[in-house]
């Protein structure tokens, strides 16, 4: 592998502080192969919306020959039975994820993206809806699993003063995968006759390249030194930690890190000693983390009812309630709205969130886009898209402040409460709390994915100011109840939540050994003198 460096300035904190050589390209690598998983994720929310816009879709299977109540009814069931299946995936990786490992668990995830992916390309005949509705459903399920297993993969192998940068990577990912999925929907439109149905075939399709690209690529990685501790395997994790950080394993940094790792999975051990199969979930909502996993699943909430998703899925309703006229101008609205997106999520995610932490970051991003969406709300409501055939300033400026937010979301809600919730859990009970709030992020994203049709075709602008509010709501709950984690060492979580550190755990298991075996002598004592 090579030895070249990041352009990351390494930031002390407790412990050893990291060398130079710990910004290598092999963490950087590994975080770009998983984050394969985010392509998969971004290009199935990008190409969804346009693909059903598509004249050849509509064509192919006769809803430009049906009211405007079915068309919304069809567009809804497909986006939401993927957000079902999501559900589903979200809890059912957790099992596969802690008993053999994340790197495993995300190869038969993203293998069953691919058949889900296979089938929606070779829908035809009378079940070719069936089709695409049992390809969703597989698509969906992997992706509700690779949501909650690559950034958790990603923040167990990272190191903690650039871990928000590299799961940011996943979300760079994400927002690369939805540009294309816009742009797609455009470019088949233009290059394919509507009568073909490739038009629609071939979005459809191109989700095997992100997919098939994913499980080469986890082939050639490592599991996570975390999970080998966790499996006793401590010299495999010595050994992976050491080539992750590109230092040999006698290193103090090395050393100082597998030490941090090693007694957490020691003091759980001992916490969970004689426990049974209903520990993890007594120990989820336990006074020292139902706090923690309350403010991820709320972080969740607020995510969804941002809005960003209901631009995702029905861009070209939304474009056309800004005034634009067409599929062909809506397609190419969107796309615009993808590429704004990728290059602030990139900028974002590689100079900024491990600088200005986590919690900054949602503030200023969430006031921002709150304003954004007030604004937008009251220019439709003044300046309606069917006023006229030109679109007028007032749309024009409800147009450029969309662009603004997504400027904004990219830089606050678009990767921020992954890389939270990945890090902010217990290793033993990690995988299972951020199935929670994978499972909470989509099940609201399901209710958006159904409701959003209505809500523009009964409430119109008032759609706007529903996500305005929300927004407002957790600019209010940000600034009050969610602490900042940028820096902190994934064992020192319990700390910043309010319990105790793993050197207090440390010390108080120790002091109750010798609590113990003094006590012992003491019997012992007693009873030889009897």
């Amino acid at each position: 592998m090579a030895k070249g460096k990041l352009s990351f300035k390494a930031q002390e904190t407790e412990g050893v502080p990291p060398p130079k050589e710990v910004n290598n390209w092999r963490i950087l690598l590994l975080a770009i192969a998983a984050s394969f998983g985010g392509l998969c994720y971004g290009y199935d929310l990008g190409f969804i919306g346009s693909t059903l816009a598509l004249p050849g879709f509509e064509e192919y299977f006769g809803t430009h020959k049906k009211g405007a109540a079915y068309r919304s009814m069809l567009e809804s069931n497909i986006v939401s039975i993927f957000q079902a299946g999501c559900c589903v995936g979200a809890f059912a990786a957790v099992p596969i994820a802690d008993r053999f490992g994340r790197k495993l668990a995300i190869i038969i995830t993203a293998f069953l993206f691919n058949v889900g992916a296979v089938l929606m390309c070779a829908a035809t005949g009378v079940h070719a809806l069936n089709m695409i509705y049992a390809g969703r459903v597989l698509t969906g399920f992997s992706i509700g699993a690779t949501s909650l297993l690559v950034p958790v993969y990603i923040a167990e192998a990272a190191p903690a003063h650039i871990r928000g940068r590299l799961v940011g990577i996943y979300e760079v990912a994400i927002q690369l995968g939805t540009a294309a999925g816009f742009w797609i929907g455009y470019i088949f439109l233009k290059a394919v006759d509507n009568e073909n149905s490739g038009q629609w075939r071939g979005p459809m399709g191109i989700q095997l390249v992100p997919g098939v690209a994913l499980n080469i690529s986890m082939l050639l990685l490592t599991e996570t030194p975390r999970f080998m501790a966790k499996k006793h395997d401590e010299g495999r994790a010595a050994e992976t930690l050491s080539y992750l950080r590109n230092l040999p394993q006698e290193h103090p940094y090395v050393q100082d890190e597998l030490a941090g790792i090693m007694n957490q999975v020691e003091n759980e051990r001992q916490l969970t000693a004689g426990a049974d199969r209903f520990q993890v979930v007594r120990e989820t909502f336990g006074p020292n983390n139902r706090i923690r996993l309350l403010k991820g699943v709320i972080l969740m909430i607020f995510f969804q009812w941002s809005g960003t998703n209901a631009i995702n899925y029905y861009s070209p309703k939304i474009f056309a309630t800004l005034g634009f006229k067409g599929t062909s101008v809506k397609l190419f609205a969107t796309g615009v709205y993808g590429i704004v997106r990728t290059v602030a999520t990139i900028i974002s995610m590689l100079f900024f969130t491990d600088r200005f932490g986590r919690v900054s970051m949602l503030l200023c991003g969430g006031g921002i886009m709150a304003a954004c969406m007030w604004t937008v709300g009251a220019l439709i409501a003044v300046y309606p898209a069917g006023a006229g055939a030109q679109i007028v300033k007032g749309q024009y400026a409800a147009i450029t402040l969309i662009y603004v937010y997504a400027v904004a979301f990219c830089f606050s809600y678009a990767g921020i409460p992954w890389i939270y919730c990945a890090e902010i859990f217990p290793l033993r009970i990690r995988t299972f709390n951020v199935a929670i709030t994978t499972f909470v992020h989509w099940a609201f994203n399901l209710c958006i994915a159904k409701s959003v049709p209505y809500m523009i075709s009964d409430i119109g602008y008032g759609t706007y100011f529903v996500f305005a509010g929300m927004l407002t709501l957790g600019f209010v709950w940000t600034y009050f109840f969610l602490p900042e984690t940028k820096g902190v060492p994934l064992e020192d979580m319990d700390r910043l939540f309010g319990g105790k550190s793993l050197a207090q755990q440390t010390e108080q298991r120790e002091h109750k050994a010798e609590a113990g075996s003094f006590a012992h002598l003491e019997k012992a004592s007693s009873e030889a003198s009897v």
